[in-house]
């Protein structure tokens, strides 16, 4: 069933109630800052209105393009029957996220926006505590990394991006700041419930991390994590295999070759079959490029992936630096991560489109690995 665009455009008092909730909320967060330093608390207010400025933008773009989040609230809206049918995996935890906003609450799609950009505002919220330590607590210009566009304006629609962008940057913070287990229960679900093959990688990480780093590991007990690792492999695999698109483990040589030779619908496909993974990792983490700019929106995405180069030269350029000693767990997990979740998608994917928004998983750890280059490498750390 279609959904008018009156429905779409329709605003309550209960959704007015929501945006004032919000502005709230930024400045609560913001006042967290205040102990740090007057700057940081406008700057997280700087974050907030940012934040909320493109749940606007994005909104008004969807009313007039193709959106996932549309669909999502369609769904919500005329096919579920109750709450208990919309849970599961993947798109349904969005269908499960939403359904008691939509029908228990009653806010509309505009209203329901706000709150999955909340979510991503929190995200932004952590990422810039973990950024606060790593520097500090200085001010810094590097800091205005924060405000691009490009991640703000994917990580406030309804879907998944504003929630795996929170999950992340939630997961980091808890395990930078060494918080106690049970506070990584919910990041962990969610990424789980979004992206269950984004936990393989980032598990896949951790025990990469564990075997190179951890010294008081025994080579017995690496072994272990090594084979904790295969059966988490093996485990996760079905799921791994369905998520990017693989129905039959025997054929998956012959499904990846005809994923290279078709062409995905969208002016945002490029054809990168015969490339070398080197070749497709670049595009998919760094395009689209200038002479790929369609749109507005790619010719935004094109000047701020420049900046993205710029700071990847400055990370690779100072890869030789050793890290602090207590800084060197959350550095190489990070840098895992950014290679375990990308590669996949490098060889997979070709729609820039979706390989834009799919950066809202790694922007988090790239922040991380930056500020600890900048912050904590080559220094001697006092015993």
């Amino acid at each position: 069933m279609e959904i008018s665009r009156e429905i779409l455009t329709r605003v309550t008092i209960l959704d007015i109630s929501v945006i004032l909730m919000y502005i709230i909320g930024i400045v609560a967060l913001a006042q967290n800052f205040k102990k740090v330093s007057i700057r940081f608390v406008r700057f997280f207010v700087l974050i907030g209105i940012t934040h909320l400025f493109f749940t606007f933008v994005y909104y008004f773009y969807t009313l007039n393009n193709v959106a996932d989040s549309i669909g999502y609230y369609r769904r919500v809206l005329y096919l579920y029957d109750s709450w208990g049918e919309t849970f599961g995996q993947g798109v349904n935890f969005i269908y499960f996220l939403l359904y008691p906003l939509v029908k228990f609450i009653g806010l509309t799609y505009f209203g329901s926006f706000f709150i999955y950009s909340f979510f991503g505002l929190i995200g932004y919220y952590f990422l810039l505590k973990i950024l606060l330590e790593i520097s500090n607590k200085k001010w810094s210009n590097w800091f205005y990394l924060l405000l691009l566009p490009n991640i703000h304006f994917w990580s406030v629609a309804i879907g998944k991006d504003s929630l795996i962008f929170f999950a992340i940057s939630f997961l980091i913070y808890t395990y930078y700041f060494n918080k106690p287990w049970y506070k990584y229960i919910l990041p962990l679900l969610f990424i789980a419930f979004i992206r269950i093959h984004i936990l393989f990688f980032l598990l896949i990480s951790f025990g990469m991390m564990q075997l190179l780093l951890n010294k008081r590991i025994k080579v017995v007990h690496k072994v272990l994590i090594f084979l904790l690792l295969g059966f988490t492999f093996y485990a996760l695999f079905p799921f791994l295999m369905q998520r990017v698109g693989f129905v039959d483990t025997e054929s998956i040589i012959s499904q990846i070759e005809d994923l290279e030779t078709r062409k995905s619908q969208g002016e945002t496909t490029i054809d990168m079959s015969g490339e070398n993974l080197l070749v497709k990792w670049v595009s998919y983490l760094f395009r689209p490029f200038f002479y790929d700019a369609k749109n507005f929106l790619s010719i935004v995405s094109s000047l701020e992936n420049v900046v993205w180069v710029l700071i990847f030269i400055k990370i690779f350029k100072n890869f030789r630096r050793s890290i602090i000693n207590s800084y060197r767990n959350i550095y190489w997990f990070s840098l895992f991560s950014i290679f375990t979740i990308t590669v996949p998608g490098a060889y997979l994917l070709y729609n820039l489109g979706i390989a834009v928004r799919q950066k809202t998983m790694v922007v988090p750890f790239l922040f991380v690995v930056f500020f600890l280059t900048l912050y904590k490498s080559s220094i001697k750390e006092i015993n």
